[in-house]
């Protein structure tokens, strides 16, 4: 007895997702397959945006539906289009309804087969046919993404050399590339590069951005325009040439009009103040630097006489030890890393160790720095009491460290190059209707594109970093040597971490409070998930594919390091909420804490210098005006650095927020659920942070922090 069957075909509705090539669809049930069957209605098929009905008769009931292909031929033969398909649903005869989530490109002459989007792990797929796609589907994509050493010692990343080598499904989208296209997709020079106001940093006026990749396409006029116009400004004034020293440090204020934020306006005033230096070691680039000081280490020999008059009087530093309110940041880390090269000029790096104490008015206020591993009389110990470029030039050189310790291991060890391994397991070893690939794969939108343009341009040998930073960055002698030391589980894991470090209850430290509401409910989220598909840690335990993705990421991503506290096993529920929550906040809070904020705070380059020109001072009572603007970087490499952190902290123009999935993964009602739930969690976080924002204008540095605001953070590490 014949059948028909209705099918509904959603197509991108996004730049050049439509397609005017033939597009024909055969069902595959558990009763046989259906004739295949071109979809043809009336007028214009498969254009941007469309949602489109189709009937597809058969001879008799194929039963349940499990898999579907799409056959897609060229109309002309010369001229085939690609075409991007969102979603399609297939309705029995009987009213059974089947979803088939597609989101993925189709090009050329393609026959693309799809399961039922009804997530399963291995073991509930019975049918041999089920189990023969799942295996076919992941062995297909581990041909096309394959692992590469891009230096020693450090997480493998995907191997491509640029990114023409890309899976089209994993490029960024029209407005995206736009973004990029300028400095850094098409590897213009530096030196003559600025942005501008009304240029890469306006918000792109587009109701509905698109979501998905797309070929670099000419940027917009006034995009490209503003840019031009910016670059021949610059080199009109001599600023992007100028291998001199700044004349006057106002100057960098004009030379970075185009962007200010309240933030960038206070720290540009008030970057001299001791408050705002204690207050970054908080909620600045780098909050996890600091952690509680119990005894002072031997090696950095500060006493009660040299702190007495910062501390006030009433006590000691021995009492405020005792108390908790002494703090430290040690930058060990950078100790006999060699400094690079700019300008065919020495730079230097110190390694230095800075005390901070927690004062009565609740603010972090720095006591000692020493810029040496190594104490002596060619290793001072700088104070408060001292001059004050001697102090503004200690308190600089710590600021360097950070951005080097940044830079390298905050930013890009434990987000990018962690987020782009976690994207590579989950692509290679999670077949589409694995429970997790559904959960995570939001999260890795765009890594894989964002962190091959990072190479190209960059962290490679040559690039941007090397060129403008202190230190031998990334030579496989220097920073990177260090990197995989600082990656356990402890330390990824924010609650973890706070209490390792000792700070879990250090007032003002908004990273900590927004970053720990942020994580309970991320934990939430995932615990949800898992219960609703794992019922005991036997499932855990069986689930070879889950197993495969663990083991896949403790080779590739923590090099095998039993000390890193990772296994390659997963052995409990418990273990895989743990890690999974770890995996969607690094790729998503964690990301936007340390990359959102880089031209607020580093706009005024005194406050983030990359490189220095002098080595540190061995003596006190040298230091002026003139030969600190002598030590801090010249016009410019100023010029280069502030442009790269306004493209990096820039506004997407495509973001979606952290707990946002346009994509519909999960075709259950049960996930359908929990992500509605876990949405309402976050705006109560983004409430809670609103008001505690109103009230900052009385604290001792009236600043808000909107880094952790989840309508702010992106779902994945995507710039």
């Amino acid at each position: 007895m014949a059948v028909t069957y209705k099918v509904r075909v959603t197509t991108g509705n996004f730049i050049r997702s439509g397609t005017r090539d033939s597009i024909s669809i055969t069902l595959v049930g558990t009763e046989g397959e259906s004739p295949k069957t071109t979809l043809d209605n009336w007028g214009v098929d498969f254009f941007t945006g469309s949602v489109s009905d189709y009937e597809v008769s058969c001879e008799h009931d194929l039963g349940e539906i499990v898999l579907l292909r799409l056959h897609k031929e060229g109309a002309i033969e010369l001229f085939t289009t690609n075409w991007y398909c969102n979603f399609i649903t297939v309705t029995s005869p009987k009213g059974a309804a089947y979803h088939f989530p597609c989101y993925q490109w189709m090009e050329g002459y393609q026959t693309l087969e799809l399961r039922e989007g009804t997530a399963k792990t291995p073991a509930m797929d019975t049918l041999p046919l089920l189990k023969d796609f799942r295996i076919g589907e992941v062995r297909k994509r581990q041909s096309n993404y394959g692992w590469k050493i891009f230096a020693e010692g450090v997480p493998h990343c995907l191997d491509v050399s640029s990114i023409v080598e890309l899976e089209k499904d994993v490029k960024f989208s029209t407005v995206k590339a736009a973004l990029f296209a300028t400095p850094l997709g098409h590897n213009l020079d530096f030196r003559n590069h600025s942005l501008v106001r009304g240029g890469v940093g306006s918000k792109w006026p587009l109701r509905h951005p698109p979501k998905h990749s797309q070929p670099f396409l000419a940027i917009p006029a006034r995009l490209s325009f503003s840019t031009t116009f910016r670059k021949i400004e610059l080199k009109l004034r001599g600023y992007s040439d100028s291998q001199k020293s700044w004349e006057n440090l106002e100057d960098i204020k004009k030379v970075f009009w185009f962007n200010k934020s309240d933030l960038s306006v206070y720290v540009t005033e008030h970057w001299k103040d001791d408050a705002l230096f204690g207050w970054q070691f908080l909620n600045g680039l780098n909050p996890r630097m600091i952690q509680r000081c119990t005894k002072i280490p031997s090696n950095f020999p500060v006493t009660n006489e040299m702190v007495a008059k910062s501390l006030g009087e009433g006590t000691t530093l021995e009492k405020e030890l005792e108390k908790g309110n002494i703090f430290i940041a040690d930058y060990k880390l950078l100790d006999g890393v060699p400094a690079g090269v700019n300008n065919e000029r020495q730079q230097y790096v110190a390694a230095p160790l800075c005390l901070l104490h927690l004062s009565k008015q609740k603010l972090l206020m720095p006591l000692a720095i020493q810029l040496s591993q190594i104490p002596g009389p060619q290793s001072p110990i700088f104070l408060p009491s001292d001059s004050e470029w001697d102090w503004i030039l200690a308190k600089t050189w710590v600021r360097n460290a950070d951005f080097h310790v940044h830079q390298a291991i905050t930013h890009l060890l434990r987000t990018h190059l962690l987020a782009e391994v976690f994207t590579m397991a989950t692509i290679r070893q999670l077949p589409t209707c694995h429970p997790l690939y559904k959960l995570l794969i939001p999260h890795t939108r765009y890594t894989l594109h964002i962190n091959t343009v990072a190479r190209e341009n960059l962290v490679s040998q040559g690039g941007v970093f090397d060129k403008v930073g202190g230190s031998g960055f990334p030579s496989p002698l220097g920073l990177f040597t260090l990197l995989n030391l600082t990656l356990t589980l402890t330390s990824l894991c924010l609650p973890e971490d706070l209490e390792a470090r000792g700070v879990s209850s250090l007032p003002h430290y908004y990273y900590k409070d927004d970053g720990l509401k942020i994580w309970a409910t991320v934990k939430s989220f995932v615990s949800g998930m898992i219960d609703f598909y794992y019922q005991n840690d036997s499932s855990v335990k069986e689930d070879w594919e889950l197993q495969k993705w663990m083991e896949e990421i403790f080779k590739k991503g923590f090099m095998s390091q039993k000390s890193s506290g990772i296994s390659s096993l997963l052995s409990s529920v418990q273990e895989l909420k743990k890690f999974l929550t770890m995996v969607l906040y690094t790729c998503s809070a964690q990301h936007s804490a340390v990359n959102s904020g880089q031209f607020d705070l580093g706009a005024w380059m005194p406050n983030f210098p990359s490189s220095m020109r002098k080595p540190s001072p061995t003596t006190k009572g040298t230091a002026n005006l003139e030969n600190y603007k002598d030590t801090i970087p010249e016009i410019n490499t100023t010029c280069i650095i502030l442009s790269v952190l306004w493209l990096l902290s820039a506004p997407p123009g495509d973001l979606i927020p952290l707990g946002n999935y346009p994509d519909q993964h999960f075709t259950e009602e049960a996930p359908k659920k929990l992500i509605l739930a876990f949405q309402e969690e976050l705006k109560k976080i983004s409430k809670e942070i609103d008001k505690r924002n109103e009230s900052l204008g009385n604290t001792g540095v009236p600043l808000t922090y909107e880094y952790l605001y989840p309508p702010k953070i992106e779902n994945s590490v995507s710039i």
